[in-house]
């Protein structure tokens, strides 16, 4: 029996959990901390509110925790959202480190270019809606699509609109980099998380026993 299409439920019911969290607060401004001291110290304070920044890195190089570690700190009562287009997301681990799960929507996309698409689709609509802190995304491995470099300058539009913290999960080679405002490389090393910004400062922070992938 052939499999059915996964996308026309999961637009719907994403668009209706939207519609059913969705709040237009006052404009957010300022930073988000992530609370890893090292790390925080590389940023004016921590991840910024209306804009993308890339977490770039390898296989357990620390970006999925850096990012739940953000989601962590949000202000008590905030919405986050994490668009896992890998499938990889641990919610055991998210809780470890802190973060409510009942306050996170989690978005799983289907592989391959389509699942690409809809990854990209569910997270302008997340950034864009301003019911979300903040808004990781970490889509599926695949080719650049045609108009793929357009969407992701309109994550950063809905970023803005939103006035989320954008956290966008890459790896070292990856075909596809939005226009992020910060980008750390991520790696760990003897048990820490090591992280570079592009102008070449660095700084190192336990991973504290929590997976780091």
């Amino acid at each position: 029996m052939p499999h059915a299409d996964p996308t026309p439920a999961l637009l719907a019911r994403l668009r209706d959990e939207i519609r059913r969290l969705e709040r237009r607060p006052a404009r957010r401004e300022g930073q988000v901390a992530c609370g890893l001291a090292p790390i925080d110290a590389l940023l004016p304070g921590g991840f910024p509110c209306g804009a993308l920044s890339e977490l770039r890195g390898g296989p357990s190089s620390g970006k999925t925790a850096v990012a739940l570690a953000v989601i962590a700190q949000l202000p008590r009562g905030a919405l986050a959202a994490f668009v896992d287009g890998r499938g990889e997301l641990y919610p055991p681990a998210a809780a470890a480190l802190g973060v409510d799960l009942g306050r996170l929507l989690i978005v799983r996309t289907p592989g391959g270019e389509e699942g690409f698409r809809l990854a990209l689709w569910a997270a302008e609509a997340l950034l864009g809606s301003g019911a979300f802190a903040a808004v990781a995304i970490d889509v599926p491995r695949g080719r650049p699509f045609r108009g793929a470099e357009v969407a992701l300058r309109r994550l950063v539009t809905a970023a803005e609109q939103g006035g989320a913290v954008g956290l966008w999960l890459s790896s070292p080679g990856a075909p596809l980099r939005p226009p992020a405002l910060v980008r750390l490389d991520l790696r760990v090393e003897h048990g820490r998380i090591a992280a570079r910004r592009a102008d070449g400062l660095a700084g190192t922070a336990r991973a504290g026993g929590v997976h780091a992938a």
